[in-house]
C-alpha cells in the first residue's frame, strides 16, 4: 500500500490519551526538520531521526489529581507503520516518515504539577499518540 511521505512543514497534532493534560492545550505544530536529502514540493522529506530528535519542551500540563500546572517535555516515536523505503535512483533507497498512522508520545514529567498534599513523581512518563497531517498538492508516496 502507498503512504504519503512526511516532509518538513507537514503539521503534528497531539492527541494525548493519559491522564495528563496539556496546559495550555498545544496547537498542531509544523514538523521543524527534514534531512532526507531530497524535496517534496519544495519541502524537505523527513527521515525517522527528523522526528525522534525532535524534543517539546517546556510544555505545561496537569493531572486530575494534581491540578496545579507543572511542567515537562515531550518526545516522539515512529512506529514501523509509519516506515517505509522511498527509491531514487542514483541513490538507492532512503528510510522516510510516511503518514500511515500515529506517532507514539512521550511526555516526561520535569517540573512536577501539584496538589494541596504533595506533587507528581518528577521523571514520571505519560504515553499518548500525535497525528500526522500531509497536506498536499500532489502526492509522492513511498513503500
Amino acid at each position: 500500500m502507498q503512504k504519503i511521505v512526511v516532509r518538513q512543514g507537514d503539521t503534528v497534532t497531539l492527541t494525548l490519551n493519559l491522564p495528563a493534560m496539556l496546559t495550555p492545550p498545544l496547537p498542531p505544530t509544523a514538523l521543524p526538520l527534514g534531512t532526507a536529502g531530497f524535496r517534496i514540493e519544495q519541502h524537505i522529506a523527513c527521515v525517522p531521526d527528523d522526528i525522534e530528535s525532535w524534543v517539546m519542551s517546556p510544555v505545561g500540563y496537569s493531572t486530575p489529581a494534581f491540578p496545579t500546572a507543572g511542567t515537562g517535555r515531550i518526545e516522539f516515536k515512529v512506529p514501523p507503520a509509519n516506515r517505509a523505503e522511498y527509491a531514487r535512483a542514483s541513490q538507492g533507497t532512503t528510510e522516510v516518515v510516511v503518514n500511515g498512522g500515529p506517532l507514539d508520545v512521550d511526555f516526561t514529567v520535569g517540573g512536577p504539577a501539584s496538589n494541596p498534599s504533595g506533587t507528581d513523581t518528577p521523571g514520571a512518563v505519560y504515553r499518548g499518540t500525535a497525528t500526522l497531517t500531509c497536506p498536499r498538492v500532489r502526492p509522492v508516496t513511498a513503500g
